[in-house]
């Protein structure tokens, strides 16, 4: 273990296939992502403790002696009208029945899902969230949604659909956090889950933008939550893929690597990098 601020990094197997040969794939701010040699998934080894993760996750802050990360971000509007696009096409067979839904957002960070699943689903539906931050949880509070300060394994109700948007890359053991999700679902319930394809990539250098490490603990590509899924009895129904390197993305990019953000400059357009969502069924 090698030690790091305050607290020793853990060295740990693949989590998703358990093996622990791998190849070095990247370095971000002091921690390294390694490619696992049987299954091809990316993951932080060694890692910071579970305890530090889990502070890191209500505070928004990494603390390390040489790392001072601040993931707290911001509201921003746009999101929600962007992922209400995005849930009324993957869904347009659930809204064209016009009945009322039960929608849990897990990970809901300032509210643009359960705003965007709001906005789409018929009258008398519950739409509500858990969020570990309570910075997040408070302003989103304050806009009128429905979000729970708490993590998965304080929810005590069940419900028809969970979304679990940009979280994968943050959970250690995302096997164990599909079995959390399980126990809040209805029978037939569905899932929806999006996450980068950088565990399809073969280079650090195929991945135009920052990994921000160690705030992001795994990276996987189609093929890895299909098989987390598969494994953990839900049924693969739809999967759509986005490009993230638009004119938009390049510029920003530019403006991070002028000030020294740790990104990688590629032409618009190039990259192989996609967001991948994916709706799944549990299966009885």
């Amino acid at each position: 273990m090698d030690e790091i601020g305050t607290y020793q990094q853990v060295a740990i197997v693949c989590p998703l296939c358990g093996d622990n040969k791998y190849s070095p794939w990247a370095t971000e701010n002091g921690f390294r992502a390694v490619k696992c040699s049987s299954c091809g998934l990316i993951y932080v080894n060694p890692r910071p403790p579970l305890e530090a993760i889990a502070a890191a996750v209500r505070t928004g802050v990494h603390k390390e002696e040489l790392l001072n990360l601040n993931v707290v971000g911001r509201h921003i509007p746009s999101k929600a009208a962007h992922y209400k696009k995005i849930i009324s096409e993957m869904f347009a067979d659930i809204w064209q029945k016009n009945q009322s839904i039960s929608w849990l957002d897990v990970g809901a960070g300032y509210g643009e899902i359960v705003e965007a699943v709001s906005d789409i689903a018929p009258h008398g539906s519950r739409i509500e969230g858990v969020e570990p931050m309570k910075a997040k949880v408070d302003q989103a509070i304050s806009r009128g949604l429905l979000i729970k300060e708490g993590y998965l394994t304080d929810v005590n109700d069940k419900y028809g659909f969970i979304s679990i948007i940009n979280v994968f890359s943050h959970i250690p053991d995302f096997r164990a956090f599909l079995q959390d999700i399980k126990k809040v679902m209805l029978p037939n319930a569905e899932v929806l889950i999006e996450t980068g394809n950088a565990g399809d990539l073969v280079e650090r250098k195929d991945f135009p933008g920052e990994l921000i490490l160690p705030d992001h603990l795994v990276f996987a590509g189609e093929e890895h939550i299909h098989r987390y899924l598969e494994e953990s009895g839900f049924e693969l129904l739809k999967i759509k893929r986005l490009r993230i390197d638009g004119i938009g993305w390049f510029f920003k990019n530019t403006t991070k690597y002028i000030i020294g953000r740790p990104v990688v400059l590629s032409l618009p357009y190039t990259s192989p990098s996609r967001t991948l969502l994916f709706r799944a069924r549990l299966v009885a």
